[in-house]
């Protein structure tokens, strides 16, 4: 007997229909899609008519000439993929990436792309063609751009009579130089919210501008890295809520920059360069003493940092006024990390550190492999003399736990002095971890002289290797 039809249909239709992938709304398609490289999204799209289009839509995109296959007219067959995706109707990029290392500078191209964008009202972007290129003024004037880096390869920025960047919160700048001397104050101005601040080997001052002026109270991060700021020209940064500040580059300490007092930052990190010949000159000339007050007044600015980074010419600086160096305590520093030259003025700075850093948790000690003319003593009869008893007295710090010494070349001279302080004076140290590329003997010698010297905690593990 055949089983009842209709009740066949009806056991059929109560069986749920299984879902594929085209039932997914397209959002969900292309979100998916996003996961995978473009090449392999591009691919995919081949798959089914229905998605075709589909890599197109997503609203976020990082397109890099150098992840592009290796194709014949590589540059052109690139630049047709830029326009497809930039000029594609029917949805809002959010953010764009657009590295391109073989654009032809003489090309209009990057201008449109660009225009194109901040009239769809674009929110990050990023562009870096590697070669200069003039933005458009309109790119000055978005009211909705929230993050901008420009690889700007040495073109001068043409800024529009105002610079309106409402919404604007992080700037990035690589490689800029400015059109008139008041043009990177009028970015800066134009620019109310900003809370990130990158400047790369930029130049942001001329010889007519006495100061730049970052007046932003809402500025949190700064990374100024080798820009060129015109000898005498003053860096004034208004803010007292930076939470963290990098400072690289050469001629750092030519320059009287005005920072306020910060509140509570939680990392600084100063890490300049020197051209020795020039600066040997300039100390002959009777600029040292110059040269430390700068770096102890910039210092001072962040005595409220938990965090601390100190290059060895940092350091070097301030052995010029070792007896002079008005630090107030840094109440809040945690931690210090310091790379140094092996000589007793540069021992007697780092010791400085630690007394006037109270709650001072972790230090860290690096000696580079790279030393320079002057490290040692006996090349720097020309130095101030620290006070060789200074040392000898009697101090403690209760709160030193861990200490890492490192030595990247040479047998440790110096540096067993700096040892044998701290081992005297942090009586709750927990951890001495001393690193020194020397042969076997010689370190074991090394680990004898340091387990021969008094200890202000007997419960520190000594580690030499």
């Amino acid at each position: 007997m055949f089983p009842n039809s209709k009740r066949m249909r009806t056991s059929e239709s109560s069986v749920p229909r299984q879902t594929n992938i085209n039932d997914l709304p397209e959002v969900i398609l292309c979100l998916i899609l996003s996961l995978v490289p473009l090449q392999q999204q591009v691919v995919a799209s081949l798959v089914c008519r229905s998605w075709r289009y589909l890599w197109l839509q997503s609203p976020d995109w990082r397109l890099m000439s150098s992840t592009f296959p290796r194709v014949k007219n590589k540059r052109q067959k690139f630049e047709e993929l830029v326009d497809k995706v930039i000029f594609f109707s029917g949805r809002h990029i959010r953010s764009m990436k657009l590295v391109h290392t073989i654009y032809d500078p003489s090309s209009t191209r990057a201008s449109l792309w660009i225009q194109h964008l901040v009239g769809q009202g674009i929110v990050r972007l990023n562009v870096n063609l590697c070669n200069p290129i003039p933005p458009p003024l309109l790119l000055f004037r978005s009211e909705t751009l929230t993050e901008l880096r420009l690889g700007m390869n040495n073109e001068r920025i043409r800024l529009p009579p105002t610079v309106l960047l409402p919404m604007l919160r992080f700037l990035g700048l690589h490689r800029a130089q400015f059109s008139s001397p008041i043009a990177f104050q009028n970015l800066i101005n134009g620019c109310p919210i900003l809370v990130v601040l990158e400047l790369r080997h930029s130049d942001i001052t001329g010889p007519e501008i006495e100061e730049i002026t970052i007046p932003q109270t809402t500025l949190r991060v700064m990374n100024i890295e080798n820009c060129y700021l015109f000898r005498e020209s003053k860096l004034r940064v208004s803010t007292v809520n930076l939470i963290e500040f990098y400072c690289s580059g050469l001629n750092l300490m030519g320059n009287v920059h005005d920072f306020a007092s910060q509140k509570s930052p939680i990392v600084a990190s100063f890490d300049p360069e020197e051209y020795l010949l020039i600066y040997h000159h300039s100390r002959r000339l009777g600029f040292s003493t110059t040269y430390g007050v700068k770096m102890s007044s910039m210092l001072a600015s962040f005595r409220n940092t938990k965090h601390l980074f100190l290059n060895d010419w940092s350091i070097e600086y301030l052995t010029n006024i070792p007896t002079a160096i008005n630090f107030p305590p840094f109440s809040r520093m945690e931690s210090l990390t310091v790379s140094m030259w092996p000589n007793s003025g540069h021992i007697h700075v780092i010791v400085l550190f630690v007394l006037f850093s109270p709650v001072l948790n972790r230090l860290r000690v690096t000696v580079p492999e790279a030393f320079v003319d002057r490290i040692y003593d006996g090349d720097r009869s020309d130095y101030p003399v620290p006070d060789s008893g200074f040392m000898e007295r009697e101090m403690v710090h209760y709160n030193l736990k861990n200490v890492e010494i490192i030595k990247k070349r040479g047998v440790m001279t110096d540096e067993l002095v700096l040892i044998k302080f701290l081992l005297k004076v942090a009586v709750g140290l927990n951890e001495l971890l001393v690193k020194c590329h020397v042969d076997p003997p010689v370190r074991r010698t090394v680990r004898n002289v340091i387990k021969s010297y008094p200890r202000g905690s007997e419960n520190v593990k000594l580690s030499v290797n």
